[in-house]
């Protein structure tokens, strides 16, 4: 257990330095759990007084990183502006996000309220792909959803085959939960956030799987919404 905590520990702590924010978070939380574990189990006085010492000190840290990442979601200059009207084509994920996908992106926060639908994990599936495809140096992509309530298995497994898919291409994938989320937004560490009204779900459902749209999606016509690109330069620096 305490070579766990310590192998979880050190790569936060490169991964903190190296700017990869989002995954060091994740690590320092799962090696916290482990080195409270192992303090739980410890006689020594003076062994447990050194873990817990160590465990306040990577709490600090941990802290400072989750608020570091809080502020990357208020902070920015707009940079973009675009009005989809109703049934409007030509908004594939590669004209919203592609310019801003860049090989100096290595982490992606994906913040989607509603991915339960069949429909919904295509189109995370798809903007994975074109994260993988556009972003040489991605190693990590953390999506931030509400669980679905009624069929959690479906849900569970489908995130765990995208999971399994990123890894054979070098990309950490990490579902977290939430219950009140608010906002629908993907914020890529070179800085740049795309803020759009509808998440990632903007798409209408094609007529007939023959029609142009079912693959190209810049075919495909949209629903009505709204898409703000911010940057924020303390993100890039981070």
């Amino acid at each position: 257990m305490a070579q766990m905590a310590i192998t979880l520990l050190t790569r936060a702590i490169e991964y903190d330095m190296n700017g990869r924010k989002l995954e060091s978070l994740k690590l320092y939380e799962d090696g916290i759990e482990a080195l409270l574990k192992e303090s739980k189990a410890e006689t020594d006085p003076v062994r447990k007084k050194h873990f817990q010492t160590k465990i306040v000190e990577y709490m600090e840290r941990a802290e400072q990183v989750k608020e570091l990442v809080t502020r990357w979601k208020s902070k920015g200059e707009i940079r973009d502006k675009m009005h989809v009207v109703d049934g409007a084509t030509g908004y594939s994920y590669g004209r919203v996000f592609g310019r801003y996908m860049t090989d100096e992106v290595k982490e992606i926060l994906v913040e989607e309220p509603y991915v339960r639908d069949h429909y919904q994990f295509c189109n995370l599936v798809m903007f994975g792909e074109l994260a993988v495809t556009s972003c040489k140096n991605l190693k990590f992509i953390k999506l931030l959803t509400v669980r679905e309530q009624k069929n959690n298995d479906e849900q569970l497994r489908a995130f765990q085959t995208l999971k399994d898919s990123l890894k054979k291409q070098g990309v950490e994938f990490f579902v977290e939960y939430s219950t009140s989320m608010h906002d629908r937004q993907v914020i890529l560490s070179n800085g740049f956030i795309v803020k759009i009204g509808r998440g990632l779900n903007y798409f209408k459902p094609i007529s007939s799987k023959y029609c142009l749209g079912a693959f190209n999606y810049h075919f495909r016509e949209c629903r009505e919404t709204n898409i703000d690109v911010f940057y924020c330069p303390e993100n890039d620096k981070a």
